[in-house]
């Protein structure tokens, strides 16, 4: 199995792999592809400063926008981290099986 699909799984050690590679996982609402996002700082409320986020290139969904859309982040590597962890959806037992080859 692939650490893509074991990052959408739940799996931390393959999001962290991902991350440092440079790899986004796809968008959990469409499937689609993902990209990091740079922002200039918001001299309005810069309480809500932050400068990287995601956006899905298909349904626009945005992450990291704002403390209400997924957190802040200072550095592409911190939003691209928070983007590619996913909650876990099998148990690490259960991930062990799908990993074992027949």
């Amino acid at each position: 199995m692939d650490d893509i699909k074991l990052a959408l799984l739940g799996n931390k050690e393959a999001a962290k792999r991902l991350t440092e590679a440079g790899v986004l996982v796809p968008c959990p609402f469409c499937g689609g592809e993902a990209e990091v996002v740079a922002y200039g700082p918001r001299l309005l409320r810069p309480s809500r400063d932050h400068v990287y986020s995601v956006s899905c290139n298909e349904c626009e969904m945005m992450f990291g926008w704002d403390v209400d859309y997924g957190g802040r982040y200072d550095t592409e590597y911190e939003v691209m981290l928070a983007w590619n962890t996913r909650a876990p959806i099998l148990s690490a037992e259960e991930l062990q099986r799908l990993e074992v080859k027949p």
